[in-house]
């Protein structure tokens, strides 16, 4: 949804057949057919097993090439050629085994036994191989034991231009043990009784950062995560939890008075009731860099309306200094976050006045705050509604330099969301922004 900051997790998954050191004596290598299917690997599969991907790298056509889990044709035909320099006694500069940080390209070693018969994991950059980085890879291979071929990788042991941000996602038990300790966690103090370390080498658990070579244009995972094909405990949870989670020192009692000052601020900037359900494990305190340079500490929570209620959902963000609203956003059409929710071709003016009109008039009856009031409304063109339909975006700006967002439905001449800035945020996020759902209207409706 644009405008609406969101955690986006992809799940994703691996393996493949760790084949045996086989040099010749000559050092010849072998050239593989380029034609060649991508290998199925063979998998004795548990409750915590990978997702089968094949079907996912699937829709990648040899348009893009640098989405799949595999050497592009031309770099499997200069592959021998890396492979005859190594023989020959050359070797990078530097290496790639197990690197973790900013990564274009790493061969990561995984425990025995917990990655489905996998040993190995590499990582590829959403672009072409250069000559130096072939022979990066044949030379961490070769320091791993290994003989690297190309037809060795698959999308068990290979992920390639971000396509995938994880080996797996959390099972359901996982998820309601992870949102459990984190309730703990903000609420009760717990702690890990050791820290989470993004190594995956001593416990099949990790992360690496990935630099902007390795993932694609078509993606925005600048991470990978390794879960491991088994369940996890609670200590790994709770790990994991408080890595997410860094700088977490706030009291039970000040996470309990930043909710109700969150609460506070929803309900009288954007009509939340105050019996609003506050969502599990949606609490975080940290510095909202959401808005590139903006470094306040903020609370941040999510909420939905009590059961019966209007269906509809909140979250924002305050900041824990000021006690104010930071950003913030509801949706106030359930059906809009649906993937099968109501689709639409129909396009219209963007720029007519009606959708001003209905935009203001649903930001003032949810507004209540005495402090400030709308100074002028501006059309901004048009915008997407996930996907699904179109319609217009509204600008209403408060007096305080405050903004509200609405996004006006061209089906049903309703409001379907409503993101929040304050003067701060959409001063930055106007200022580094493309921000491009239309030419701001160079004329204000008033």
């Amino acid at each position: 949804m644009t405008g609406m900051p969101v955690v986006k997790r992809i799940s994703a998954l691996f393996l493949a057949l760790l084949l045996p050191l086989s040099v010749s004596a000559e050092n010849t290598v072998e050239v593989l057919p380029t034609s060649a299917p991508m290998p199925a690997p063979v998998i004795n599969k548990n409750d915590y097993a990978f997702e089968d991907l094949e079907p996912f790298y699937e829709q990648y056509s040899q348009d893009t090439p640098y989405m799949k889990p595999a050497l592009t044709e031309t770099e499997k035909q200069r592959l021998s050629e890396a492979l005859r320099r190594f023989d020959a006694g050359e070797r990078p500069e530097t290496g790639i085994l197990n690197r973790m940080d900013n990564i274009t390209l790493s061969l990561i070693q995984l425990p025995d036994g917990q990655y489905e018969g996998e040993n190995w994991y590499l990582i590829l950059p959403g672009r072409e191989l250069r000559d130096s980085e072939l022979l990066q890879l044949v030379d961490a291979f070769r320091e791993a034991g290994i003989r690297f071929r190309a037809d060795m990788l698959n999308w068990h042991n290979c992920m390639r231009g971000g396509a995938v941000a994880e080996t797996r996602s959390l099972k359901s038990d996982e998820r309601e043990r992870y949102s459990a300790l984190g309730e703990q966690f903000f609420r009760g103090g717990l702690r890990p009784e050791t820290p989470y370390t993004a190594s995956v080498t001593d416990d099949g658990i990790g992360c690496v950062t990935l630099s902007d070579d390795a993932f694609n244009l078509f993606s925005s995972q600048p991470y990978f995560s390794f879960l491991p094909a088994r369940r996890l405990t609670d200590e790994e949870l709770l790990q994991f939890y408080a890595w997410n989670n860094p700088g977490q020192e706030s009291s039970p009692n000040e996470i309990n008075n930043y909710e109700t000052r969150l609460r506070q601020e929803l309900n009288s900037r954007l009509g939340m009731p105050l019996s609003a359900v506050r969502s599990i494990d949606s609490e975080r305190i940290d510095t909202f860099d959401n808005y590139w340079g903006d470094n306040r500490k903020t609370y941040s929570a999510a909420f939905e309306a009590q059961s019966g209620e209007s269906g509809r959902s909140w979250r924002g963000d305050i900041d824990v200094s000021t006690g104010k609203l930071i950003c913030a956003a509801v949706i106030t059409d359930p059906s809009v976050s649906m993937e099968n929710g109501p689709r639409s071709d129909i396009r219209m003016d963007p720029w007519d006045s009606r959708w001003s009109l209905i935009a203001e008039q649903t930001v003032t009856s949810l507004w209540t705050d005495d402090s400030a009031e709308i100074s002028r409304v501006q059309s901004w063109g048009e915008a997407s509604a996930n996907g699904l339909s179109f319609c217009a975006k509204i600008r209403i700006i408060m007096t305080d330099g405050a903004v509200c967002e609405a996004y006006v439905s061209y089906l049903t001449d309703t409001v379907l969301w409503i993101d929040y800035y304050d003067a701060v945020s959409i001063e930055l996020l106007d200022k580094y922004s493309d921000y491009e759902y239309g030419r701001r209207a160079d004329s204000d409706n008033e």
